[in-house]
C-alpha cells in the first residue's frame, strides 16, 4: 500500500472514530462537549495546515537561496541557508508533535466510546477528561510557536531581499 492509500485509510478510520464519538455525545445530550471536542480537533487540523504552508514557504526559500548562491557572497547565502534549515527543523518537530496531539484526540475518542459501552456515561466522561488534560495549554504553545516563526520567516525574507539586491 502506498503512502496516499495509507493516508486515505487512516483518514477514513479517524473519521469513523470521530463520527461514533460525536453520535454518542449527541445521544447523551452532550452537545456542548461535542462542540468543544470538534473545535479542538479542527484547531489541530488548522495548525497542521498552517504548518504545511510554513514548510512549503521554507522550501521555496531554500530553492531561491540555492539560485542566489551563484551570484551573492557565500557568507550571506550560507547564513540564510542555516537560518532556513533551523526553521525547517523546528517545523518538522512541531509537525510530529501536532500529529501526536491529533493521535491523542483520536485515542481519547475511541477509548471514550469503549468506556461508555462497557461502563456508562460517567466512565466515558472520565476518559475524556483524562485524555484532554493538558492539550489546550500545549496547543496554545504550538500556536505561539507558529506565530513567532511566521514572523521570523517574513523577517528572513526581508533580510534576504535587502542583502541580495
Amino acid at each position: 500500500m502506498n503512502t496516499a492509500e495509507q493516508n486515505t485509510k487512516k483518514g477514513m478510520e479517524e473519521s469513523d472514530v470521530i463520527k461514533q464519538f460525536m453520535e454518542l455525545l449527541s445521544q447523551q445530550n452532550m452537545g456542548e462537549q461535542s462542540q468543544g471536542f470538534m473545535e479542538m480537533f479542527r484547531y489541530v487540523a488548522g495548525m497542521q495546515l498552517q504548518l504545511s504552508v510554513v514548510a512549503d514557504e521554507l522550501q521555496g526559500m531554500r530553492e531561491q537561496l540555492a539560485k542566489l548562491q551563484e551570484s551573492q557572497p557565500k557568507a550571506v547565502t550560507e547564513r540564510l541557508m542555516d537560518k532556513v534549515a533551523q526553521l525547517q527543523e523546528k517545523a518538522a518537530s512541531l509537525s510530529e508533535r501536532l500529529s501526536e496531539v491529533k493521535d491523542r484526540l483520536m485515542q481519547t475518542a475511541a477509548q471514550a466510546v469503549s468506556a461508555f459501552k462497557e461502563k456508562g456515561k460517567e466512565a466515558m466522561c472520565a476518559v475524556v477528561q483524562k485524555g484532554l488534560s493538558g492539550i489546550k495549554s500545549v496547543l496554545a504553545g504550538y500556536q505561539e510557536f507558529l506565530q513567532m516563526n511566521g514572523r521570523t520567516i517574513c523577517l528572513t525574507l526581508l533580510i534576504m531581499m535587502t542583502e541580495c539586491i
